[in-house]
């Protein structure tokens, strides 16, 4: 698979270093934003996930687990289509062939 953006990949410290501030800023964002929409207890966010835990108000526990849970599948999302666009990442994965030297 090609990336939409070959021309930008994390061949430096610099670029590597953007990339890497971008993927954090936007999972960052997202679990921001997700935290502050379940504190506001007549938002919409807040009363689907209360209906679900079917409880009175949502604990701190609770809003905690979501906002972790939802950032997980944030992060996963985000550096995926990070992937899909500078090939972001590839670098994180093993080599499985055995070395003569290890």
């Amino acid at each position: 698979m090609k990336p939409f953006v070959s021309t930008f990949r994390a061949t430096t410290y610099g670029r590597a270093f953007l990339l890497n501030a971008i993927v954090t800023a936007a999972v960052a964002v997202f679990a921001i934003e997700m935290r502050v929409q379940l504190e506001n207890s007549k938002g919409g966010v807040y009363s689907y996930f209360n209906k679900i835990l079917a409880g009175k108000d949502l604990s701190e526990i609770q809003i905690m687990s979501i906002v972790f849970l939802t950032t997980f599948f944030a992060a996963f999302i985000v550096y995926n289509i990070m992937y899909i666009i500078f090939h972001y990442g590839s670098g994180m994965m093993i080599d499985t062939r055995k070395h003569s030297y290890l």
